[in-house]
């Protein structure tokens, strides 16, 4: 089938978005924020990944809730321009997916699902304590991008990372063993994966 967008993302026989399962698997970003209280939010977000490796940069995209509403995780970036980038490990799926839950601005996930926070070290969120890596980051830029058929509004959050965290059991040989990291992906609808089998594909 051929379908333009333009037209709507669910033409017949379609009955869901499909680019969730066309565009996967998709790394899971655990953005843990603060807002100008001091009041902590942890949300995952699928769209989520890397840049840049150097300098390193990474984005995600807290598409708004609904017409009215931004994301806590947004509205918190503007006020207070740092976040980190939590990587969730297959062991931390089920939390993860408890924060995901649409808990009130006052409410702090990490005590709403029982997950334990850390000091992080330059930025003023914590971190997933039991995150096997972590990364600090600042506000580099925020996108509005169009707005949805629904009139929900879409950005893309850039940061710069600042502080990197890794677990020493992940490094091997001096490199970052992918299988002790044991990400989990978000693929479509209410799907997610491990890694599976890995090929190493030298380049020519």
């Amino acid at each position: 089938m051929f379908f333009e967008p333009s037209n709507g993302m669910r033409p017949s026989p379609l009955q869901h978005n499909p680019l969730n399962a066309l565009v996967c698997p998709r790394p899971i970003g655990w953005i843990s924020t603060v807002d100008a209280r001091a009041c902590v939010n942890l949300a995952p977000f699928s769209y989520f990944n890397a840049v840049s490796a150097d300098p390193p940069y990474v984005m995600f995209a807290p598409n708004a809730a609904s017409p009215e509403v931004e994301k806590d995780t947004f509205r918190n970036i503007i006020d207070v321009p740092e976040f980190v980038v939590n990587l969730v490990s297959m062991e931390l799926a089920q939390k993860m997916n408890a924060s995901s839950a649409s808990f009130s601005s006052d409410i702090d996930e990490f005590d709403a699902c029982g997950i334990e926070p850390a000091a992080s070290t330059i930025v003023r969120p914590p971190r997933v304590k039991q995150s096997k890596a972590a990364l600090e980051c600042t506000l580099y830029e925020s996108v509005q991008l169009p707005g949805g058929a629904d009139g929900r509004k879409s950005h893309v959050v850039i940061g710069k990372v600042v502080g990197i965290h890794i677990d020493d059991d992940l490094i091997v040989d001096g490199r970052v063993d992918e299988t002790r990291l044991n990400a989990i992906a978000r693929l479509g609808y209410f799907n997610y994966a491990g890694l599976g089998e890995i090929l190493e594909i030298r380049r020519p």
